[in-house]
């Protein structure tokens, strides 16, 4: 993961953390019906960031281990979730280099931040970190582009997002193929019903969108309250997403 990526997030993880549409407790049962996930599995949430993921795994009783290069992320996460629970570790390192023993762990999981992984550095650090029989899930949240709310949000992105920002790799295809040796694919429903203060701060919490006091934020705020107030109900509006899994043995 290149230094520029690692601080892509800096000085919006209050807001990434407070908006950012979390993970469905769903993913656990999937995890139990597909390969015997249990409470007594260690987990290392790559790419961690303010913790939302690594919360479902420490609710859960899993002892989970939070690799983290971004200082700003990494430093909220511990003071939310350290005291809270002693069976999480904070870790400043990337994901093709996670400091962690060989056959350490029982799962690996990567969210958002999987587009932002040198893919090669990082299969090869999951396939050595991971016991005999450890799985690798991916994990994000797709917009909904065919609801209408979502595809207006989708506008308001293209068009306040910054045009000099490098762009993630899809998670497409040959990019799975290239990572798993197998893998099964499937799809939980996730919503957000956000005030218009949480409508701006979704969308701040994307790095390629401005945050308030950069160019820019004006503009982004005048296309957002015309899609809050055409879309809002009882003063909330609702974002819907598809929460997409990946779930196999990483390739050697």
């Amino acid at each position: 993961m290149s230094g520029r990526f690692t601080k892509r997030f800096s000085r919006k993880a209050e807001v990434y953390a407070k908006y950012r549409p979390s993970y469905p407790k769903e993913i656990l049962g999937i995890l139990s019906s597909e390969i015997g996930f249990t409470k007594d599995k260690i987990v290392a949430d790559v790419g961690s960031g303010t913790g939302l993921l690594s919360r479902i795994f420490l609710d859960n009783g899993n002892f989970v281990y939070g690799i983290e290069p971004n200082n700003e992320m990494r430093s909220f996460a511990e003071r939310d979730l350290a005291s809270r629970y002693p069976h999480f570790v904070s870790l400043d390192r990337i994901a093709e280099n996670t400091g962690l023993p060989d056959g350490s762990v029982d799962l690996v999981t990567a969210g958002q931040a999987l587009h932002w992984f040198d893919r090669d550095g990082a299969r090869r650090e999951f396939a050595r970190i991971l016991k005999p029989l450890g799985y690798v899930m991916i994990i994000y949240n797709e917009r909904k582009k065919e609801d209408g709310v979502m595809d207006e949000y989708e506008d308001v992105v293209k068009k306040n997002e910054s045009k000099n920002d490098d762009k993630a790799p899809d998670i497409d295809d040959e990019y799975l193929a290239r990572f798993f040796k197998s893998y099964k694919e499937f799809t939980v429903p996730n919503e957000q019903a956000l005030d218009y203060e949480g409508l701006v701060g979704r969308a701040t919490s994307a790095s390629y969108l401005p945050s308030e006091g950069d160019p820019g934020f004006a503009s982004l705020e005048k296309d957002l309250r015309k899609l809050f107030d055409s879309h809002q109900e009882n003063g909330r509006i609702v974002l819907r997403y598809g929460t997409i899994l990946f779930l196999g043995q990483v390739r050697v």
